[in-house]
């Protein structure tokens, strides 16, 4: 195998496994298809690939010409240790064989592991991983771990390893005889890492967790074995010295391996490892996730085309996404264990474990038999907490539930909200008072006809078969609280403020018909068991309603001062959903004021706490508005490019189709900052027709999915398709929101820009400046969104011939870039863009380049093409700088030609007429 020195390894499904690699140091060579078929190849070298980097990546090598023959191993029959008599080889690797025996002491049969002799400092540290394997082994009394009964030497003085003799076979093995569902899979591991638990508590970290080291029993016992280059979890590393012999005291605890370099199988090590980090429990928690990753999705967790790409990938976290038939839970901790991080992993193998084992559809299970016991043994007690049941119990009739909506939506607060909005004296409010009464209506009706309907369900059944009425109930009591916040809000006062998003604020309200799907209600979160903490959820989940509210009413400023009061309240409360929601509509209202770096940290910090929570839709929705704040928000787009994998697997898990559309609609702007226009189109039309499934097709977020697949049409070069779904959006938003919607903003920039590169310049304008009207009166004169409805009619009225007034729109639209996103952010190429070409226009192409050469420092993707052919024409005028120009110009050609942009033309052209050829 040219230089790669391999061996074969026989292994029986019997035998322990024995240990076959040395000390090996290079990136991790995860295979196309994962749990190779073939396990018993072993390397007696690490195979090193031609484009791996050596100032990364290390190896340590035997020499070939040091290389002895393994020993002679005992036949069968003879007696070896004055006890042992040899039945059977059982397996053989690089540095040891193992044997089947009868212990004649003891009377059972037993696994000898033998070492295999090897020169000079090869040879003492392979004893001394034997010495360490036997002491730690020894250490561990669990019945998840292979059993060490005895060691010491052999008649020529070579070590030996007494083990327990498993009748079975291999973890991998095991997974290959068969198909295996995913619970199947999951507690075999569920069971091995407990064994490795065992180990950590044991003070002890394997180093070496694979597949090939665990062992399934005949009798469906599972052991964790081969602990040949385990070490105290306390150990530090050191240099590699000579050890003399026989060992001395405390040689358990010396390193092996020189600073920077790891032990184990580099498939499955954890990236720290790669790197030079010592190993701790939560590297090995990483080996075991890797594994049962593999096992779980039958593909490797790490991609790449080398070993130097799987390693990178590694290292930055980049996931191959799972999939999407998996439990969103279990892939959930799996990913977690995956993270480059190991403060972002779970914090122990117990921890990890416990996410592994709770399955939802079980948990909650237990959570509504245990609700049942109670109610049976307690009369209803413990969920008499939530005060609706125990009313119910022993209050109205079933048919008197709609009167639960009094104070909440009536006559008395239909007639107040619709005085609040009208007095406003806005034109439109009267037409946005009619919209608002008849969807709040609707909803409460509904409300009411459910409530009535769950409570006969609920009063029609035997006690102990009420969980899922008791879910439905809940449901339906958390949709009430939130239709409050949202009829409280709209019937405060009047508020002009309001009146643009009040249609939007009715609409916003979760769907009634999850109340009633048994799937939805299982998958929900369900609230605390601890009825004193389940009284303090309930109490701030009725204040984050009013949050969420908030922010889909418009009101991002009163929204912020209720975030900074609720997250000092809800810190102390031992229930993470709660947390991680208030973070998340705390962050929502932040993005909408424009303060985006905070938004996203709240973000990131809701992320792990919706997830600790259980709560898969949150979690989707977190990381795409994290994504949405990276990328389109801040325009960093070559980070968000690290956060699509893990949002897409996110939106996959949930089965909340609102959240999974709206992370998928994140992704879609994000494939758009990476000019990945296809995949775009496919986001937003798969969020527009999931959303459309719940919502209908007249409901704001559908015009906005179609909002955005017109900027991804519009990038694309197909001005007329994405002027038509724009105008489509804002269609739908004047008919459902009124004309002074801030959501009209983005639709009516993309019909002008759309309408300026299809010459239709009057019409252009006239959209920018009532998009322009509309941010400055509705969101401040300083709103980042402003920005760009200034830089392009910028762009327009220079077309236009009217440079003053170009001019004060694109050196206000660079000034407020720098002001509030700070001047290396990249949306100043846009206005530096515009003023340069102004210059030029106007004869003044040496004042052009400084500001040309500044946007090129900033600017990306299609914006960089446009500044490199400005760039291109202005040095034309000058004679010793047509070189550059030639380059740049042959730059933006190939940009706009790989795209398929119709721009590649007109850069074509100017080529040609300068007697240039791309």
């Amino acid at each position: 195998m040219s230089d790669r020195t391999r061996e074969d390894k026989k292994r029986s499904p019997s035998a322990p496994s024995p240990d076959d690699q040395d000390t090996q140091v290079i990136p991790p060579p995860s295979p196309p298809v994962p749990w190779d078929a073939s396990p018993g190849r072993a390397m007696s070298s690490p195979p090193v690939a031609e484009n791996q980097d050596p100032q990364v990546f290390e190896t340590t090598t035997t020499s070939p010409s040091l290389w002895r023959p393994p020993r002679d191993v005992p036949l069968p029959g003879r007696t070896v240790a004055g006890r042992y008599t040899v039945l059977d080889r059982l397996g053989e690797g690089g540095m040891s064989v193992v044997l089947a025996a009868y212990d004649v002491r003891l009377d059972r049969r037993v696994a000898l592991k033998l070492l295999n002799p090897r020169p000079g400092t090869a040879q003492e540290r392979s004893e001394l991983r034997m010495v360490r394997e036997a002491q730690a082994m020894a250490r561990l009394n669990h019945p998840h771990v292979v059993a060490v009964y005895d060691s010491g030497t052999l008649e020529d003085g070579s070590l030996f390893i007494a083990m327990e003799y498993v009748e079975g076979q291999t973890l991998r093995q095991w997974h290959a005889e068969k198909p295996r569902n995913w619970r199947e899979v999951l507690e075999v591991f569920l069971a091995a890492g407990r064994g490795l638990a065992a180990a950590h508590q044991a003070g002890l970290v394997h180093r070496d967790f694979k597949p090939d080291n665990v062992l399934v029993g005949r009798d469906g016992r599972v052991r964790v074995t081969d602990f040949g280059v385990a070490r105290t979890e306390s150990s530090s590393g050191g240099p590699v010295l000579a050890l003399p012999m026989p060992l001395p005291p405390g040689a358990w605890d010396t390193s092996l391996t020189q600073p920077g370099f790891v032990v184990g199988t580099p498939r499955y090590l954890a990236p720290e490892l790669l790197q030079g980090a010592s190993a701790d429990a939560r590297s090995d928690l990483f080996s075991f996730c890797v594994a049962l990753y593999e096992a779980l999705c039958g593909q490797p967790a790490f991609a790449g085309s080398t070993d130097r790409e799987r390693s990178l990938a590694r290292i930055e976290g980049r996931i191959t996404p799972p999939p999407p038939q998996l439990p969103g839970w279990l892939m959930r901790a799996v990913l977690q264990g995956l993270s480059p991080q190991p403060a972002q992993r779970p914090a122990s193998m117990p921890v990890l474990l416990k996410a592994l084992a709770e399955d939802p559809a079980l948990r909650r299970g237990v959570w509504i038999r245990g609700a049942l016991v109670a109610s049976v043994g307690l009369g209803l007690a413990a969920l008499a907490a939530w005060g609706w049941w125990g009313q119910q119990e022993q209050g109205p009739r079933c048919s008197q539930m709609p009167s639960r909506l009094d104070g909440v939506w009536d006559g008395a607060v239909q007639q107040r909200i619709r005085q609040a909005l009208e007095g406003t004296g806005l034109p439109y409010a009267p037409a946005t008072a009619d919209r608002v009464s008849a969807a709040l209506e609707g909803y409460a009706r509904t409300w009411g006809r459910m409530r009535v309907e769950a409570c006969e369900a609920a009063r029609g059944q035997a006690r102990e078969s009420r969980g899922l009425a008791v879910l439905q109930e809940y449901c339906l009591e958390r949709r009430r609280s939130q239709l409050r916040a949202v009829t409280e809000l709209l019937g405060r006062g009047p508020d002009p403020e309001l009146v643009p998003r009040a249609v939007e604020a009715a609409q916003a309200l979760p769907p009634l018909e999850y109340c009633m799907d048994a799937q939805a209600l299982m998958a929900a979160v369900p609230p605390p068991e601890d009825p004193r903490v389940r009284a303090q959820a309930e109490a701030l989940h009725a204040e984050v309603d009013r949050l969420e509210t908030l922010y889909e009413a418009g009101k991002y400023a009163e929204g912020m001062a209720l975030g900074e009061q609720l997250l000092p309240k809800v810190e102390p409360v031992a229930h993470a959903p709660l947390r991680a929601r208030t973070l998340y509509h705390f962050a929502q209202n932040l993005e909408g004021a424009g303060e985006f770096k905070r938004a996203e940290a709240l973000a990131r910090e809701a992320i792990p706490l919706a997830a600790e929570g259980r709560d898969d839709a949150l979690t989707a929705r977190s990381w795409g508005l994290l994504v949405l704040l990276v990328s389109n928000r801040q325009g960093r787009h070559d980070e968000a490019k690290g956060l699509q994998l893990i949002t897409s697997a996110a939106a996959a898990r949930t089965e909340d189709v609102l959240a999974r559309a709206e992370a998928l609609n994140a992704l879609g702007m994000l494939f758009n900052g990476q000019e990945q226009y296809a995949e775009a189109r496919e986001a937003f039309e798969r969020a527009r027709v999931l959303w459309e499934q719940v919502r209908g097709p007249k409901h704001p977020y559908v015009a906005g999915f179609r909002s955005n697949l017109g900027i991804a049409l519009f990038l694309q070069g197909r001005y007329e398709e994405a002027r038509q779904q724009s105008a489509g959006a804002q269609a739908v938003w004047e008919e459902v929101l009124g004309p002074e919607h801030p959501y009209l903003i983005h639709a009516l920039i993309s019909q002008g820009a759309a309408l300026w590169r299809l010459g239709r310049l009057p019409e252009a304008v006239a959209l920018l400046e009532r998009a322009q009207a509309l941010i400055e009166k509705g969101l401040g004169p300083e709103h980042p969104f402003l920005t760009e409805p200034l830089s392009v009619l910028g762009f327009v009225l220079t077309d236009m011939g009217r440079y003053p007034e170009a001019r004060q729109r694109l050196s206000r639209s660079l000034a407020l870039v720098e002001k509030v996103m700070g001047p290396e952010h990249p949306g100043v190429a846009d206005p530096l863009l515009g003023l340069a070409h102004l210059h030029r226009l106007q004869g003044a192409s040496a004042e052009a380049l400084p500001l040309l050469e500044r946007a090129l420092e900033r600017a990306q993707g299609s914006t960089r093409a446009e500044v490199q052919f400005e760039l291109a024409q202005t040095l034309w005028q000058f004679q010793t700088r047509r070189p550059r120009a030639r380059e740049l110009a042959t730059q933006a050609h190939a940009y706009w030609q790989r795209l398929e942009h119709p721009q590649s033309a007109q850069v074509q052209q100017w080529l040609s007429s300068h007697s240039l050829s791309p």
